[in-house]
């Protein structure tokens, strides 16, 4: 693409819709979160434990993308409030598994039905087969870009 004196948004739509909506999805889950005395990357957690309780606490922080030493002091705080608990891995005396506790599945179904009513509010007014088309040219642009840096710098 060839630079112009034009804005980012002009030049690139999408890119700038797709960084739009992920800043007022963020700020959303925020603010809710907070309401809940929990922070996003807490809420996270909580949110990945929901489909995969009992992962290693590596695991966990490799599936929601944060560093080993984050994850351990979130889980501290999660664990105070006693919304997980963490056990020895029977087959790795070194390794913790993570499970939600009943309060912790609550809170964790409770932010997905947030998520849920946040997307159902934000394409309600969308067609499905309009919402089809954007799902699938989204899945394209993520798939262009997963794991590869190559074009970007072939283009320069």
């Amino acid at each position: 693409m060839k630079l112009r004196k034009q804005s980012f948004r002009k030049q690139a739509p999408v890119a700038y819709l797709v960084f739009e909506l992920s800043k007022l999805l963020k700020r959303r889950f925020e603010d809710e979160a907070k309401a809940k005395g929990l922070t996003l990357p807490q809420w996270r957690v909580l949110a990945h434990l929901l489909h995969e309780s009992g992962i290693s606490q590596s695991g966990l922080a490799t599936a929601t993308d944060t560093d080993p030493m984050t994850i351990s002091g979130l889980l501290d705080r999660l664990e105070k409030r006693e919304l997980v608990v963490r056990q020895p891995d029977p087959n790795d005396s070194r390794a913790k598994l993570v499970h939600l506790t009943e309060e912790g599945e609550e809170l964790a179904i409770a932010s997905q039905r947030f998520g849920l009513d946040m997307y159902d509010l934000a394409v309600r007014d969308i067609p499905a087969a309009d919402r089809e088309i954007a799902t699938q040219v989204l899945t394209r642009m993520r798939d262009s870009l997963s794991g590869s840096t190559r074009g970007i710098e072939d283009d320069k």
